[in-house]
C-alpha cells in the first residue's frame, strides 16, 4: 500500500503532494494539496483484471488531472494516463514492465528525469504539437 500522502516532484523538481482522500477495492483517489474545490487536481490509482485462466491480464491505472476554470468560468481538465497492462503470463516478467516504464520517462523527458525536474521537455513538446 502506498502512504496515504503521496509527495512528488513536478516538471521543474518543485515537490508537490497529494492526499488520499478514498479507497476501495479497485483502486484509491488523492487530491492535490493546494488546488482549490473550484480548480481541483487529483490522483487516481485503479487495478483490473481482464480475462480469466491463463489469458488474464492484470491492469493497472494511474491518472493525474488538473482542472482549470477558463475565461468564461467553464471547468476544463487536462488528464495524463499510464495503463499498464500485464498478462498474467510469465512470459512478460516484472522486469520488462520496468524497462517499459523507463523508455517512456526517458523519452517524455528528453533523456532524465531527477530531483531537478525533466532534463527537457523537447520530446514532450513535439508529442503534444502532434507529431509522432
Amino acid at each position: 500500500m502506498l502512504a496515504n500522502t503521496l509527495t512528488l516532484d513536478d516538471a521543474s523538481g518543485d515537490e508537490t503532494s497529494y492526499i488520499l482522500i478514498s479507497q476501495d477495492a479497485t483502486g484509491t483517489r488523492r487530491v492535490h494539496d493546494i488546488d482549490s474545490l473550484a480548480e481541483p487536481g487529483s490522483l487516481v490509482i485503479k487495478h483490473s483484471v481482464s480475462g480469466s485462466g491463463p489469458d488474464a491480464v492484470d491492469r493497472h491505472l494511474v491518472q493525474f488531472t488538473r482542472t482549470l476554470n477558463s475565461s468564461t468560468g467553464k471547468p476544463r481538465a487536462g488528464i495524463v494516463n499510464l495503463t499498464i497492462a500485464v498478462p498474467r503470463d510469465v512470459v512478460v516478467t516484472s522486469q520488462i514492465i520496468f524497462d517499459l516504464v523507463a523508455n517512456l520517462v526517458d523519452l517524455v523527458s528528453d533523456g532524465g528525469f531527477s530531483g531537478a525536474g525533466f532534463a527537457g521537455t523537447t520530446t514532450l513538446t513535439s508529442l503534444l504539437r502532434g507529431e509522432s
